[in-house]
């Protein structure tokens, strides 16, 4: 059982009452996983929904040679797997921990009995399926930029309005990126990536120092794009 302390960190449960949290801690099982565990493959059987309580995790699709592409990071407070509720069978992409990580899992016809009696919460899952619609859509038009450098700023920029921290002059990505995280973003292989990430540092565009990447002129990284 997940206290309902917990479960108000989670976003779509926000404002429901000890009542209705107590009920869904009932119907909700607490999931642990260590960095690097895969919590569920792409084309298995979709059976419930996943809340994030803790940790961070990665959801990305595998391609036939065997290179991921990254669709989405996940932080505390969000939900994935929720196309299980909505007649989804099969899982469209993989999910992992990137660090140790609590989930709260929900079976899919448990959540759409709780649902039936509190609407609201179905409408938020919905709110966060549009949401990621539009990101989905921006991804479609990065690819529509044929050169791997402007798919490469387009990956940093997208990074540094997510998880950028101002530092003077410098916005400083809060995120473990590396060589081949990066490539799993932008569609490439580390050793290209690394090429592109030479080229802008030679530009003065961005700093990379300990895995950790420092825009230094975002207006130039936009003029590479457009």
């Amino acid at each position: 059982m997940v206290g309902s302390d917990e479960l108000k960190k989670i976003s779509v449960f926000a404002g429901l009452s000890e009542r209705h949290l107590s009920e869904l801690g009932k119907i909700g099982v607490a999931k642990h996983f260590n960095k690097g565990d895969v919590i569920f493959s792409e084309k298995s059987k979709g059976k419930g929904l996943y809340f994030v309580i803790s940790g961070r995790i990665k959801i990305y699709k595998t391609a036939a040679a065997g290179h991921i592409k990254v669709l989405s990071y996940l932080n505390k407070g969000d939900v994935f797997g929720e196309m299980a509720i909505f007649g989804g069978t099969w899982r469209s992409a993989s999910a992992l921990a990137m660090a140790k990580s609590k989930i709260l899992l929900i079976k899919a016809q448990n959540f759409k009995d709780f649902t039936s009696k509190n609407t609201d919460v179905l409408l938020k899952i919905i709110a966060t399926l549009i949401e990621r619609l539009k990101r989905a859509g921006d991804e479609i038009k990065s690819l529509a930029y044929t050169s791997v450098l402007a798919r490469t700023a387009f990956v940093l920029i997208d990074f540094a309005h997510q998880y950028g921290i101002r530092k003077g002059a410098k916005i400083v990505i809060n995120f473990p990126l590396t060589h081949v995280e990066i490539a799993s973003n932008v569609g490439s292989s580390r050793e290209v990536i690394s090429r592109m990430l030479a080229k802008l540092g030679e530009l003065k565009y961005i700093e990379y120092q300990k895995k950790q990447i420092a825009i230094l002129n975002l207006q130039g990284l936009k003029k590479i794009i457009y």
